[in-house]
């Protein structure tokens, strides 16, 4: 499978002025998208494209209701929506008709990732997501799903995120009705065979092995690992053959109870795509996928919630304003932040700061990421990476924001040239960065939040409006599963494309002074 448990993508931030951003240098934005946004954003409501996606599900007596909620979505957007809600067990599936589109696709998320792992065995919801691809008792044979979508010019990957795991495929037209059956077996009866155990544990552990020498990986473990032992946010996700007890019968009976306590169908989200109507397609989903176990499964954790509860009595470090202290969560206590860990390393020397803000995933319709993004990563005259590479210390800085329920941790990462890794050099990259962050702060104050961030919002409806789906099915279907188990339906494309659609600067000035907060207040690690 692709990488489980690796670093999770990014959040969806947005670069100086619309350019696409990836980490690393990032341009500064053409006049002329600025100009188109300003000319968009004067446009009525009414001129700008919308999407009716339907939510259906029957009432009590089996009669069907109807309800309607509407969605903005790209102007270039072809393709017809359809949401709904399965009476019989509570699974959402969004079934989504393209015209165009060359073969089928669907994907499952699971509303579970490696935030949910028993503390006794680290790893074990990506060893899940291996084993269920091993066999169900109507298709016991475990190479019998890889074959039948060989067989019909398809593919499938999973992935295990820390509060999501997705599993996503695509196959031939020909082959979406026996393929969803197929499909719908992983998660109705699967079989965790024993005997497969072994190899998928190997597997696993494989995986562990490949991610150690690289060196972002490590940079981004070693950071995280500096939270409290009682936070998820610390703790091992990939899984070895040691944390996941050499496979033996304690780890299947964990990995049943794991399944069972988080693999039901009201926390799972079904997508489909293919060139089928939406209504012939949902009937292929009700045919298979109505059989998922409601389960007994809760709702799906909030762990900022578990997180206000295991810190209350926790003393926060003192070098912190109270504001800032209060919201570390995850890092407070004494000794959890102002820590500097050093590696060695083979790779160009880096620099990662790490800055724990209050959780600002619940707040995605301000988009406070794609502000931070801006003010951090801009490169003109007076900006932190242009000070800093005038002065020949860095060769680049990206930028990450890792937005989860227990907390949004921001990494400032620094490609250093050889002055910068230098012990005088690493000393300026460290002060320039918290004065630049002390004078943000003292910039944000006044008028610069309101007037950039109405700048950013003009110029994320443009990138919304002219964004465009994924050439490929496989991404299309990962892409929107994983956003079904974020955002509410209404909001499944505009909320994974970052636009904003409520700005907040009260929420904005406030995470810039977590992080104008100082040393006391970020965690360091250099690998050199």
């Amino acid at each position: 499978r692709s990488q489980p448990g690796s670093i999770p993508p990014p959040a969806p931030l947005m670069p100086p002025l619309g350019s696409q951003f990836r980490g690393g240098s990032a341009p500064s934005a053409p006049l002329l998208l600025l100009a188109l946004a300003l000319a968009l954003a004067l446009l009525p409501s009414s001129a700008r494209a919308a999407l009716l996606l339907r939510h259906r599900h029957r009432g009590p007596r089996g009669g069907e209701l109807q309800l309607s909620a509407q969605v903005q979505k790209p102007s270039t957007d072809h393709r017809q929506y359809e949401y709904v809600t399965f009476p019989e067990n509570g699974l959402k599936v969004l079934a989504v008709e393209d015209a165009h589109a060359a073969k089928a696709g669907f994907a499952v998320a699971v509303e579970a990732g490696s935030f949910y792992d028993p503390k006794e065995f680290p790893g074990l919801a990506h060893f899940c997501e291996h084993l269920l691809f091993l066999g169900t008792k109507k298709y016991p044979d475990e190479a019998s799903f890889d074959e039948f979508m060989a067989l019909h010019d398809g593919s499938n990957n999973a992935f295990t995120e820390q509060e999501r795991t997705v599993f996503y495929n695509e196959v031939g037209h020909t082959g979406f009705d026996e393929g969803m059956d197929r499909f719908a077996q992983f998660f109705i009866a699967p079989l965790f065979k024993q005997e497969m155990v072994g190899r998928e544990l190997n597997a696993v552990n494989s995986e562990h092995e490949k991610n150690k020498p690289d060196q972002g990986r490590r940079l981004w473990e070693i950071l995280r690992g500096t939270a409290r032992e009682d936070s998820v946010l610390g703790r091992f996700y990939t899984g070895t053959t040691e944390s996941l007890h050499r496979g033996g019968a304690d780890a299947v009976a964990a990995l049943r109870k794991y399944h069972d306590a988080n693999y039901c169908a009201p926390r799972m989200n079904l997508v489909m795509v293919s060139n089928m109507s939406t209504s012939e397609q949902l009937r292929v989903a009700r045919k298979y996928f109505s059989a998922v176990p409601r389960g007994s499964c809760g709702p799906r954790t909030d762990f900022a919630t578990k997180k206000a509860a295991s810190s209350s009595s926790s003393s926060s470090s003192p070098s912190l304003p109270a504001a800032a202290a209060a919201l570390q969560g995850p890092f407070g206590g004494e000794g959890h932040l102002g820590q500097y860990i050093r590696m060695g390393t083979n790779s160009t020397p880096a620099l990662w700061m790490m800055f724990p803000l209050e959780p600002t995933q619940s707040s995605y319709r301000a988009g406070p990421m794609q502000y931070l993004n801006y003010a951090l990563s801009y490169a003109g005259p007076g900006s932190l990476r242009s000070r800093l590479k005038r002065r020949g210390l860095i060769s680049s800085l990206g930028i990450q924001a890792d937005e989860t329920s227990a907390a949004t941790m921001l990494f400032l990462m620094f490609d250093l040239t050889p002055k910068g890794a230098a012990p005088e050099g690493l000393r300026e990259v460290a002060d320039g960065t918290f004065e630049y962050l002390r004078l943000l702060a003292e910039e944000e104050k006044g008028r610069e939040v309101p007037t950039v961030y109405d700048t950013l919002q003009r110029m994320s409806r443009v990138s919304f409006d002219y964004s465009e789906a994924p050439d490929s099915v496989m991404d299309a279907v990962s892409d929107l599963a994983s956003s079904m188990a974020q955002f509410p339906a209404e909001d499944i494309l505009a909320g994974s494309l970052g636009l904003i659609q409520q700005a907040d600067p009260a929420l904005v000035r406030g995470l810039i002074r977590q992080l104008a907060a100082g040393p006391g207040g970020v965690n360091v690690a250099l690998a050199t």
